[in-house]
């Protein structure tokens, strides 16, 4: 084989790979005084819940926000529960559920409780709802009702490759009677690329089966993954799962599509928002709110939620958004959150975009629906990398 030849096949597998470009747009950004390591909407009280595992085998915390960034109550988990890295949360009616990344690793220490995944009974302890809460501070010992324990040597899992055996649980997404899990990336002998495999998979919690996994290594969507925030978006995972990445990026993953390369069809990166973070300290939680339409996304070394607008591949035409008074700090006074609508959507003040481009407009794309989604070379920089080579092997031939 010539290594034109060669080369054109090399571009070929990577462009089928690289899921498409959205358009992200950063809306606002509130601070914590703790580093976020989940984070949930719940719709019916109108609160956004921040949980901060801060410190391994300690306490842990959980904020309630409103979505404009103002901090409505601070709840203590104590130490004695017996989580120990706690990495995410979400609530469903009466009960909760927390993920402990390191809880399986600390099994057979007294105390612990040893699992990856706990569901609890909710009692809402700062008593919220409408967006307010009742309370500004309680402590919340959660009466743990079930839990699962994964395991990365799982033969229906198989991640690590030999080199790491946990299954550290870093996200969650609750659906029927499965929920959706994530093997972050831990550093192993000071890699963080060391112990690929990581997959997403759904679990069924009658027996903690593998319904389903997504496998990737450092070349299945082009570049190193550190997958760690699960969220749903508009469509409540009827379509597409959200994902949260470490390196800086959210990717929209199609559920029906099995194969990892191109269930992963849209990618967001969010490194020129984020700003310049330490290795393994990017986002660390994601969530999705329903009445804004907006992400958020919490970054474990700055401790800050930034709160974006993800949209499909930019629109040949676009317009700008309008732009009301910033959203105060979270020591300001609460302010009602944004009203969501089919347009364009009135946001607070954004920080300097990453993209000299205009937002695009209600008619572009939104994610899920951008017309390259459907072409297997999904980026434009691929289609002229691969039409390049395509011509140098033509004239190779000739």
């Amino acid at each position: 084989m010539s290594v034109t030849a060669y080369v054109f096949l090399v571009l070929v597998s990577v462009c089928q790979a690289a899921p498409t470009q959205g358009v992200v747009t950063e809306i606002s950004s509130f601070t914590l005084a703790k580093a976020p390591s989940g984070m949930f909407y719940d719709s019916p009280s109108d609160i956004l819940y921040v949980l901060c595992g801060t410190q391994t085998n300690g306490d842990h915390y959980l904020y309630a926000y409103t979505t404009g960034g103002t901090q409505k109550c601070f709840i203590t988990i104590p130490q004695a529960v017996g989580m120990s890295r706690v990495d995410g949360f979400q609530i469903v009616d009466s009960d909760a559920y927390i993920v402990d990344s390191q809880g399986p690793i600390y099994a057979s220490d007294s105390g612990k409780l040893g699992g990856s995944v706990y569901k609890v009974s909710w009692t809402n302890p700062c008593t919220c709802s409408a967006g307010t809460c009742s309370s500004t501070t309680a402590t919340w010992s959660p009466t743990v009702t079930q839990q699962w324990a994964l395991s990365a040597d799982n033969t229906a899992i198989a991640d690590g490759g030999g080199a790491d055996d946990y299954f550290r649980n870093s996200g969650i997404v609750v659906s029927g009677t499965h929920f959706y899990g994530v093997n972050g990336v831990h550093p192993v002998g000071g890699s963080l690329t060391g112990a690929y495999p990581k997959s997403l998979v759904k679990v069924a919690m009658a027996d903690t089966s593998i319904s389903q996994k997504w496998s990737f290594t450092g070349s299945t969507i082009g570049h190193d993954v550190d997958m760690e925030g699960l969220t749903c978006g508009a469509d409540a995972c009827a379509t597409y799962m959200y994902i949260g990445d470490e390196y800086n990026y959210i990717y929209q993953l199609t559920l029906a599509t099995s194969d990892a390369a191109t269930a992963v069809e849209l990618e967001w990166d969010l490194n020129s928002i984020v700003g310049n973070v330490n290795a393994d300290k990017g986002i660390e939680s994601l969530t999705y709110a329903s009445t804004t339409g907006y992400f958020y996304a919490g970054i474990q070394d700055t401790s800050t939620i930034h709160v974006v607008e993800l949209t499909g591949a930019s629109s040949p035409s676009p317009s700008a958004v309008s732009s009301p008074s910033p959203s105060p700090s979270p020591s300001s006074s609460p302010s009602p959150s944004p009203s969501p609508s089919p347009s364009a959507v009135s946001s607070p003040s954004p920080s300097p975009s990453p993209s000299p481009s205009p937002s695009p407009s209600p008619s572009s794309s939104a994610p899920g629906t951008a017309d390259t989604a459907s072409n297997p070379f999904k980026s434009s920089s691929c289609m002229t990398l691969f039409a390049a080579a395509a011509m140098a092997l033509v004239l190779v031939v000739n």
